[in-house]
């Protein structure tokens, strides 16, 4: 690690410099994304859990969990990260260095099993839409057993973690958070780390799976409901013929004057109860109205699950290439500047689904954007305000 620096005069603080240096890319890259998460994510949760906590739907609910989750991505994984990247040979902390360890697979494996619950909701209610659907309570019950889930997957990580000694020229020793050095002459850590792995594959292709399902019901639904309207057309073009030839047979006959005194009476009276047929009318028209939109909200929540289950897919792309080539060229990769610039990157791109949610709420939600809005007006006026003060 520490290449061929001889210098008599170099310190361990040197050498952690020189790993540093090598690291800026991944140090970079962690920053700007905390930046742009922690404020996004906040604001995430300020709009869902205040202006708009009547969403009380599963969707919803698992939406607030995963804003919850990113945000502690956020606040405590990512500063652990980078503070692991600045100590590659200075992390003394080896209780530190478990925990922390263990709180990021945690909470990475939570957003994942959250995603598989919030897409399962999702194709439940896409192709089983008359079947009882998933409550809050039940919704919320599988939040709690997703965390359970990822506590059982995450204690091996702390049991595993521990400090990694490597000796350095001029008798010096760096200290690394990595596997602890007890477990350096098993296969533990490759066993574990093997089914990390797996749990992110599989989720991947359950995503990829529920989502096509979803995509060939709502293709199978379009073209059912496309040729209703064409038959629709047809049916109301005829009608229209037969009434138009039932009405010129008809404009000879004249009616009798009781009738014509019966339909005035029946005018009469409608004109004085109001509402009976009028009434009738607005309420399908509500009715109808309301279906409508209940279907465009449907398939604009559908839309956002989608995305967002996408653009998890695309982060964890890069994490599992580079696990996968690290299996299979194990003991013959060999190190060189660009690739301990670029791969820590390529490691770590999956943290960029833990940011990326406040973006597609935007573009997809133009009720959260809209209060994301009102909060930051609200914001700044109350920072004018404390300035004049």
């Amino acid at each position: 690690m520490a290449g061929n620096d001889t210098s008599i005069e170099m310190t361990l603080d040197d050498y952690n410099n020189i790993e540093i240096s090598k690291r800026t890319s991944a140090i970079v890259y962690l920053s700007v994304v905390m930046i742009l998460g922690i404020p996004g994510n906040l604001l995430v949760i300020i709009v869902y859990f205040g202006s708009l906590r009547r969403r009380d739907g599963t969707h919803w609910m698992y939406i607030r969990a995963l804003a919850v989750t990113d945000l502690l991505v956020c606040t405590v994984t990512i500063p652990f990260e980078l503070f692991q990247q600045t100590h590659q040979l200075t992390f003394y902390s080896g209780l530190g260095c478990q925990i922390f360890r263990a709180v990021s697979v945690h909470l990475s494996l939570t957003s994942s099993l959250l995603l598989i619950a919030m897409s399962g909701n999702r194709l439940r209610l896409v192709c089983q839409p008359l079947k009882k659907q998933l409550t809050p309570n039940q919704g919320l019950v599988t939040i709690l057993i997703s965390v359970g889930i990822a506590l059982l997957f995450c204690w091996p990580e702390a049991a595993l973690s521990g400090i990694s000694k490597e000796t350095l020229d001029n008798n010096l020793t760096g200290y690394d958070c990595s596997f602890s050095d007890r477990y350096s002459m098993k296969d533990y850590g490759t066993i574990y780390s093997t089914l990390l792995l797996t749990v992110y594959l599989l989720c991947m292709v359950a995503l990829v799976i529920m989502y096509s399902i979803v995509g060939l019901r709502v293709l199978e639904r379009a073209k059912y409901q496309n040729s209703n309207r064409a038959r629709y057309a047809i049916s109301t073009t005829s009608m229209a013929t037969d009434l138009t030839t039932c009405e010129h047979h008809t404009t000879n006959l004249i009616k009798p004057q009781s009738e014509i005194m019966d339909e005035k009476v029946i005018a009469i009276k409608t004109i004085e109860t109001p509402g009976t047929p009028k009434n009738k009318d607005q309420k399908k028209s509500n009715g109808h109205s309301k279906v409508v939109s209940k279907k465009k909200n449907s398939k604009k929540v559908t839309r956002m699950a989608f995305v967002i289950s996408f653009c998890f897919i695309l982060s964890y792309l890069p994490y599992v290439a580079v696990k996968l080539n690290a299996s299979v060229v194990k003991g013959q990769f060999t190190e060189s500047p660009l690739t301990k610039a670029i791969f820590p990157i390529l490691a770590r791109t999956f943290i960029i689904n833990n940011i990326i949610n406040p973006v597609i709420y935007g573009f997809l939600d133009p009720t959260f954007l809209k209060h994301c809005k009102m909060t930051m007006k609200y914001i700044l006026c109350m920072k004018s305000q404390n300035y004049t003060l």
